[in-house]
């Protein structure tokens, strides 16, 4: 008998056969266990996440009215014609948008950190704001022209401050209005009645009808490509 069929070595090979398959079974089971986990993660997160723009409309009245907001914006979310306030109730943008917004917001608003009003307490005002009455639908849209607001919005001098794009500029301080982040009606106050250095264009200056073809331009024109698709702001 060779000592290759000798029985210790076919023992040896059975056991060694035997540890290698609990030690595979052992791995599979390792392995299944991280993925349900992470799956599990996964899911609470997008839950969360899916679940944080329905906020509470109690908590969020309490922090809009804490906050003050209500100072400019009015109690009814209305906001004010006179100081060139817009309305956001409700708001006419995403809850992502808000957000953006009250970080880093256009005209004279300051600034709200995540220090002063958290994501969340943010996701409860913009519930409480979902609330209100929906917008007439004279106001969220303009039947205009966008070939010819193009023309207009170069002809006005628009672009010498907002750009070609409407993207805005941080040489002239000038917000991006490009597409509009407000409905019609706010955006028609503002260039009424704006706020900062902006000069005001009375209806003698751009016609009702000369805003509505420069709003149909401005909605015409693509969303800004979010930073993280850009390989150079992601490096």
């Amino acid at each position: 008998m060779s000592e290759r069929n000798h029985p210790s070595h076919r023992i040896q090979r059975k056991q060694v056969t035997r540890f290698s398959g609990l030690l595979i079974f052992g791995i599979v089971l390792a392995l299944a266990a991280i993925h349900a986990r992470a799956q599990g993660q996964a899911s609470k997160s997008s839950s969360q996440i899916q679940a944080a723009p329905t906020g509470n409309n109690d908590a969020g009245k309490k922090i809009y009215e804490s906050r003050r907001c209500v100072g400019c914006h009015q109690a009814d979310a209305q906001g004010s014609a006179t100081t060139g306030v817009p309305r956001i109730g409700p708001p006419p943008i995403s809850l992502a948008d808000f957000v953006k917004l009250v970080r880093n917001p256009v005209g004279t608003m300051p600034p709200i950190s995540a220090d002063a009003v958290s994501d969340a307490e943010l996701a409860q005002v913009y519930a409480y704001l979902q609330s209100f009455p929906a917008r007439p639908q004279e106001e969220s849209t303009a039947a205009g022209n966008a070939a010819n607001g193009a023309l207009l919005f170069a002809r006005d001098g628009c672009y010498e401050c907002h750009g070609r794009e409407g993207q805005g500029s941080r040489q002239t301080s000038a917000p991006r209005i490009g597409p509009p982040a407000l409905p019609f009606a706010e955006f028609a106050k503002h260039v009424r009645h704006p706020r900062g250095s902006m000069p005001p264009y009375t209806a003698k200056v751009i016609s009702d009808s000369e805003m509505a073809d420069i709003f149909a331009f401005l909605e015409s024109l693509p969303n800004p490509p979010p930073a993280d698709s850009i390989p150079l702001l992601s490096q």
